[in-house]
């Protein structure tokens, strides 16, 4: 079992309702059902019975919760006084937008491992849907996307939001001589527009700066990778919107040109989120005083 296994269960413990403690840590209460049922199965025993709505402990349920409680305590006491004394031990679970993941935090990750590398740093690659998802559900601790998340949303949702950075939009691509002056967006209605999947922060970014005129740009092609993206822009003369950081390279070296596009703001921002149940942990709050360190160095 995990850590947060136990911590389910200790909730429940108190809560008695497998709804409530399915809020209190942002999971389904089928989710809730299922680990209790595969604590009994494993321990042989009944840890609830159920009287119309509520659950009851039994005695055994209270016996293992007052051992549990202290196995939940010195594992996180544990981890402060190896934080205190400088060494972090242990992993963090962490999911990040496509933009991110494959451009933004290879070298902050590289960096974190050569000064801490007792830590692993599990990461994940999904869009800013998928993002949220497995944030709310418990699969991961902290979340970096680069979809607009309002901070009413956020907190809402029972999240902490924080601005990483600022990133600018760019809409590429192969032709020079489009990109030698800025354009109106209705000029460019005639190309071959490739786009990234629903549920894409950066597609949600562009089509929310056009606003009414989202309804007037031809989608030619969807695809769930900016590598390939890139690829088709480069070689086959397409048209697409990428972030700055991703085209870095192909920008200097002249091989994709930034199309300026009249009348429309492509500022943005990347964002890190995480639950406001998540306990204090010194792994993960000195990986994010990491990044945010890296940060300040780059800009």
């Amino acid at each position: 079992m995990k850590i947060r296994d136990l911590e389910i269960f200790l909730d429940l413990l108190h809560t008695k309702s497998p709804t409530l403690t399915a809020q209190n840590f942002k999971i389904t209460q089928p989710n809730v059902s299922v680990l209790i049922r595969n604590i009994e199965k494993m321990l042989g025993i009944t840890l609830f019975e159920r009287l119309g709505k509520r659950l009851v402990p039994t005695t055994r349920a209270l016996y293992l919760g007052s051992l549990w409680v202290e196995v939940v305590q010195s594992y996180y006491s544990s981890l402060e006084a190896l934080g205190e004394e400088g060494v972090l031990i242990g992993e963090i679970n962490l999911v990040a937008t496509h933009t991110i993941g494959e451009y933004f935090l290879p070298r902050i990750l590289f960096d974190f491992a050569k000064v801490y590398p007792k830590v692993k740093v599990n990461l994940k690659i999904y869009n800013t849907q998928e993002c949220l998802n497995l944030l709310k559900n418990g699969s991961v601790e902290l979340a970096l996307v680069e979809g607009e998340i309002g901070l009413e949303y956020a907190q809402s949702e029972g999240l902490i939001r924080e601005v990483l950075c600022e990133d600018r939009l760019i809409v590429a691509s192969n032709d020079f001589i489009l990109a030698s002056k800025p354009r109106y967006i209705d000029e460019l209605l005639d190309k071959k527009w490739i786009f990234r999947e629903y549920g894409s922060g950066l597609r949600d970014s562009f089509l929310n700066a056009l606003g009414e005129l989202k309804k007037e740009v031809p989608i030619f092609l969807e695809l769930d990778r900016t590598t390939a993206i890139k690829d088709l822009v480069v070689n086959k003369g397409a048209i697409a919107v990428f972030s700055e950081v991703a085209i870095e390279q192909e920008l200097k070296n002249g091989i994709l040109f930034s199309i300026e596009i009249v009348n429309l703001n492509l500022e943005r921002h990347f964002y890190s989120l995480k639950r406001k149940s998540h306990p204090i942990n010194t792994i993960l709050m000195r990986f994010e005083e990491f990044i945010n360190e890296s940060l300040q160095n780059k800009y």
